[in-house]
């Protein structure tokens, strides 16, 4: 377009507030970069870290001088770096609470989101298992008398008794919180694993086996007996579980003494967590957690640990409980997370009693040297339902 002759152009106008939110725009960028450098130097970021079920990479250290040594350090700092880098824990916690809440992402098969606040985990086959539909082999449930009846016969050559014990899992005793797609899809007249071992026993075998369920269920009427965010029972349920034991030992041992609600002290404690909870990278209240307290009728007992014990299967965590008090029987317990929590139980009710953290194990050098009264085997339902009793069969190497 031609100027006009002698008109000067005129400018456009200026929005003041462009530059304004330019150098805003420019600032705020400049400290979101610098942000993971300061969180690196001054640790800014107090998020509680994500479960990951493993260790975080350790600082590298420079040990070689030569090309092989310098190259395995920077695959070291890298990891190291991908490990630490600043804000990492506040973004995948953002990461992880958006998939769940945004997206309804369960985390594959590990998570499953009931009903109420209540998580289940997913894995070992949970859903496939609490439908009925993957049952056991006839081989399997052979192989799992044998193995039983084995460890019953050489403890009952020695005059011990044995017990096995199921402890159920949570969407056993709970699935009125299972989501509604999973209670949909609950078939009539359904038997889990564990009905259908319990049946094949009942017909084949005469090992004593204590399953848990029943006691439990009839005692959610007095409080919650599970964790909400967990996949543990809390410490009530596992005093339900360990009085179902002591009462079913009364019968052959009357002298033992009975676990009465009444001598223990028990509160609802606010808590954090669960090892559901975290997968999902959540920070929620439980508000299922119990704790307990001796109450001033029972008498104290002593404590040994021993952290790395060496069992079939390779170090684990063990504890020797000694009572003072005029009691009579000892005890030897084999055990996952639900049995070693019943060390506060059964401690008032034995003279000694050892507690290995490996239900799998059956350790005669452990037996043998606590010359039990009764040797109790405590395994999770979920465990049962994929352990392999031929490898656990080859590590008792019993005759």
């Amino acid at each position: 377009m031609a100027k006009l002759a002698g008109v000067a152009p005129i400018p456009p106008p200026k929005n003041q507030a462009f530059p304004f939110l330019e150098w805003l725009l420019i600032i705020i960028f400049v400290c979101m970069l610098w942000l993971p450098t300061l969180d690196t130097i001054f640790g800014f970021d107090y998020t509680q870290p994500p479960g990951e079920n493993r260790l975080p990479a350790p600082r590298p250290q420079l040990v070689r001088l030569d090309l092989a040594g310098v190259q395995h350090y920077l695959a070291a700092a890298e990891a190291y770096f991908n490990d630490h880098f600043g804000y990492r824990k506040r973004l995948i916690r953002w990461f992880q609470e958006w998939k769940v809440r945004l997206f309804k992402d369960e985390s594959g098969t590990k998570v499953v989101v009931g009903q109420n606040g209540w998580y289940y985990t997913g894995e070992g086959q949970m859903v496939d298992n609490y439908l009925g539909i993957a049952p056991f082999t006839p081989e399997r449930l052979d192989a799992w008398r044998r193995l039983l009846e084995k460890r019953r016969d050489w403890l009952a050559a020695r005059g011990i008794r044995y017990l096995f014990v199921i402890a159920p899992d949570k969407q056993d005793i709970y699935p009125e919180n299972l989501p509604e797609w999973l209670l949909k899809a609950t078939p009539q007249g359904r038997k889990t694993k564990l009905d259908q071992f319990l049946n094949y026993m009942k017909d084949h075998s005469s090992v004593e086996i204590l399953d848990l369920r029943q006691p439990l269920i009839d005692a959610k009427s007095i409080a919650p007996l599970y964790l909400q965010n967990d996949t543990h029972w809390n410490m009530l349920g596992s005093f339900i579980g360990c009085k179902a034991v002591v009462d079913g030992l009364s019968n052959q041992f009357p002298d033992l003494p009975p676990l009465r609600m009444e001598d223990f002290i028990w509160t609802n404690t606010p808590a954090m967590g669960g090892d559901q909870a975290r997968i999902l990278g959540l920070d929620v209240p439980e508000k299922n957690y119990f704790a307990f307290q001796s109450g001033p009728a029972l008498s104290g007992f002593l404590t040994i640990s021993n952290s790395a014990y060496k069992s079939n299967w390779g170090p684990k965590r063990m504890v020797i409980t000694e009572n003072k008090a005029p009691l009579r029987r000892t005890l030897v317990v084999f055990d996952d997370s639900f049995g070693f929590s019943w060390q506060m139980f059964l401690g008032h009710c034995f003279k000694r009693a050892a507690f290995e953290w490996e239900s799998q194990d059956f350790n005669t050098t452990l037996i043998l040297s606590n010359n039990p009264d009764v040797v109790v085997t405590e395994m999770l339902e979920r465990s049962f339902d994929i352990y392999d009793p031929n490898i656990i069969s080859a590590k008792d190497a019993l005759p």
